[in-house]
């Protein structure tokens, strides 16, 4: 491990005091002096002055060596922190901690176990390290997180509340409206640990774990095509047709369908409503990414109504393979089974591109998922496939 060297006291002293933070059980933290830094006599002489006026106090221990017959220093060693915070009027970052998370602590909304999470932080903040995405210290973003985290678990109570964006949610959560944006990767972190029985099931990014709860960053219709009614009442004969996501359950077919065709991404949703379902004769639905969870309440229900075979089609990639075991799952829970439309291996190898980033293994399908031998070739072949790559074509349970 490479020495650390300073020419200037402060930073020596902030350095050793921010490594006894990080381990406050190290006994000997070592920093040492840049000789290069200290280009005039003036300056070493400063330097040194400063250097020995803090030991003296006792926080320091400079090594003094014989180097070519003339005495040299050596190493700084860590001697009483307690000086140092005092040298440099800085506060402990147990302390700081302590202050930070004292608000946190007495509030009312906490759920069972929350203090054991906070405790959590408290032990990573007085180490000076971050937890769950919030910086030591940040209790403001702290506070900002757990009203978020509470909005949500009112949410997640609620099945039918409507889709809303990450700044209307963050204001009537009670938060500055960008909030949500800012603390994206730590309030789903934070709710999975507050509350374990309200969290989505499957290991998602942040977005798409929002998304769940119809959180997104700007709601998505809800876009279908076929023989459709709304509130009992046919539709023109339009290629397709788009809705608010908390009307959905308006929806309803005016005829039996052949087939009902999830599609992840809206160019080839349009293109499969044009160019294979012109006749209206299944039902398509645009899930706009990772379905919200309104959105996949409708799926369900209308996969109920249609009594037809199901399938998906997205990406051939991590994403999308999550995508599919998601409905997969949901509709399973209603005794349906979901097939994979053009999302197959053959269509990977003799499409798919190198792809730029690792998968994870926590998102691998369960063995009897109908995608499993397809997330399996995904592993090993290190490939991917968009599915805009392919052309529509009209399902087979083959496929």
């Amino acid at each position: 491990m490479s020495r650390r060297k300073f020419g200037d006291v402060h930073k020596l002293i902030h350095d050793l005091l921010d490594r006894h933070e990080t381990n406050p059980e190290a006994s000997r933290i070592l920093a040492y002096i840049d000789e290069d830094a200290l280009q005039t006599v003036e300056e070493r002489d400063r330097f040194i002055q400063a250097l020995f006026g803090v030991e003296k106090a006792g926080g320091i221990v400079v090594q003094r060596k014989q180097a070519e017959g003339a005495f040299a220093l050596g190493n700084v060693r860590l001697a009483d922190p307690t000086v140092l915070y005092a040298h440099v009027n800085r506060t402990p970052a147990k302390v700081s901690a302590s202050i930070a998370l004292s608000k946190a602590r007495v509030r009312p909304d906490l759920p069972e176990g929350a203090l054991d999470v906070l405790d959590e932080i408290a032990n990573a903040w007085s180490r000076g390290v971050g937890r769950f995405g919030l910086a030591p210290g940040d209790s403001s973003g702290l506070s900002a997180s757990l009203d978020l985290v509470h909005a949500l678990a009112i949410r997640a109570d609620d099945g039918g509340a409507a889709p809303v964006d990450y700044r209307t949610f963050s204001r009537l959560a009670g938060t500055p409206s960008k909030a949500l944006e800012r603390l994206v990767s730590t309030v789903p972190r934070l709710f999975e640990r507050l509350y374990p029985d309200r969290a989505p099931p499957a290991e998602l990014d942040s977005a798409d774990w929002l998304a769940t709860l119809g959180v997104t960053r700007t709601p998505q219709p809800l876009i279908v095509s076929g023989p459709i009614t709304i509130a009992g009442q046919p539709l023109p004969p339009l290629r397709f047709y788009g809705v608010p996501p908390e009307q959905g359950d308006q929806l309803g077919l005016s005829e039996r369908v052949d087939y009902l065709l999830t599609i992840e991404n809206y160019t080839s949703f349009v293109r499969h409503a044009r160019e294979i379902n012109n006749d209206r004769s299944a039902l398509i639905i645009y899930t706009g990414g990772f379905p919200s969870r309104s959105h996949l309440r409708q799926i369900v229900r209308l996969a109920v109504e249609a009594q037809a075979p199901i399938f998906h089609w997205g990406d051939i990639d991590d994403g999308g393979v999550r995508i599919f075991g998601h409905l997969e799952r949901t509709l399973a829970e209603r005794g349906l089974s979901l097939f994979p439309h053009l999302m197959d291996v053959a269509a990977l190898h003799e499409h798919g591109v190198v792809r730029d980033r690792q998968m994870r293994t926590a998102d691998a399908p369960p063995l009897e998922s109908a995608v499993r031998g397809l997330w399996e070739a995904l592993a090993t072949s290190a490939l991917v496939l968009e599915q805009e790559s392919l052309s529509p074509q009209y399902p087979s349970r083959r496929t």
